[in-house]
């Protein structure tokens, strides 16, 4: 039996940003995608030039996030081959990882 389709409530221009995040959070993002609320988008152009000027940019922004211990692991391992501070090892992947991401985004897009 299929489910009725739920229809996603609609944000005004004027919402707060703490109404997007509630809104977000309580609908599904395949809701979304199927009322036309939210789309795919294919073109990330924009966001590759952006990373490309990010990548030389100072180290002010700070991410806290949380990673499997398996992960943690893996990363203090290759940072204590490389004699280098976990996080350090940690940047340096994580642009590695970017900057591979975004070539290949690019190579796509043409």
């Amino acid at each position: 039996m299929r489910k009725p389709k739920r229809k996603a409530s609609h944000l005004t221009t004027k919402s707060t940003d703490e109404e997007i995040v509630r809104w977000t959070k309580s609908h599904d993002v395949f809701d979304r995608l199927e009322t036309g609320i939210s789309e795919v988008v294919e073109d990330h152009s924009d966001l590759d030039e952006v990373l490309r000027e990010a990548i030389f940019q100072d180290n002010t922004a700070q991410l806290n996030m949380r990673l499997p211990p398996a992960m943690k692991a893996v990363l203090s391992k290759l940072a204590r081959q490389r004699f280098d501070p976990t996080v350090l090892c940690a940047r340096r992947r994580s642009a590695r990882r970017l900057r591979s991401t975004a070539s290949k985004a690019k190579a796509r897009s043409t």
